[in-house]
């Protein structure tokens, strides 16, 4: 609350003030010996008793409004400083959330990164077990030529189908 004064200066009070230009007017008018005949000093003193009882009811408006001032600037301090603690607070908390963020993220670029190699890994293994497969193949196929256990020759058979067929899946699975 901000307390405005009503005459911002004396000089202006005197030329506004309505009983300062009519006692001032007689003043002029009648002298100093005549405006003491025309004037009723009863009037004069109760004039003066509530000039004087309406400027300290102004006043004690004035210190009223000064103190509420006071008190609500006292208030706002206040209330910033807790905004500003809070402010502090929620900016901490959002480097935090983004060091933890950016580090989940890096978290999973490694993954990404580490599971990439990994099939990559796998999928050369793959390939070489593939050539050894069509080795065993043309092993197989020289051992049935020359006539061996034909009983043997079906289980490596099986086997090896069973191992091209398991990296044929793991191969089709991985490159979609």
């Amino acid at each position: 609350m901000r307390a405005v004064e009503k005459h911002p200066s004396f000089v202006e009070h005197l030329f506004n003030d309505s009983r300062v230009r009519k006692y001032g007017m007689m003043v002029l008018v009648h002298g100093v010996k005549g405006a003491t005949k025309k004037i009723n000093l009863a009037a004069l003193y109760v004039d003066a008793a509530l000039s004087a009882f309406e400027a300290v009811n102004s006043y004690l408006k004035y210190a009223k409004e000064c103190e509420k001032t006071k008190q609500i600037l006292s208030e706002n301090r206040k209330i910033k400083s807790q905004l500003d603690t809070q402010l502090k607070i929620l900016k901490i908390k959002q480097d935090t959330n983004l060091k933890e963020s950016q580090a989940r993220i890096d978290e999973l670029n490694r993954r990404i990164q580490l599971s990439q190699d990994q099939r990559t890994n796998l999928l050369t293994q793959i390939k070489k077990h593939l050539q050894i497969v069509k080795i065993m193949q043309k092993k197989l196929k020289e051992e049935r030529e020359n006539g061996v256990n034909f009983k043997q020759l079906q289980q490596a058979q099986q086997a090896l189908d069973h191992l091209l067929r398991s990296s044929l899946l793991f191969i089709t699975n991985n490159v979609e």
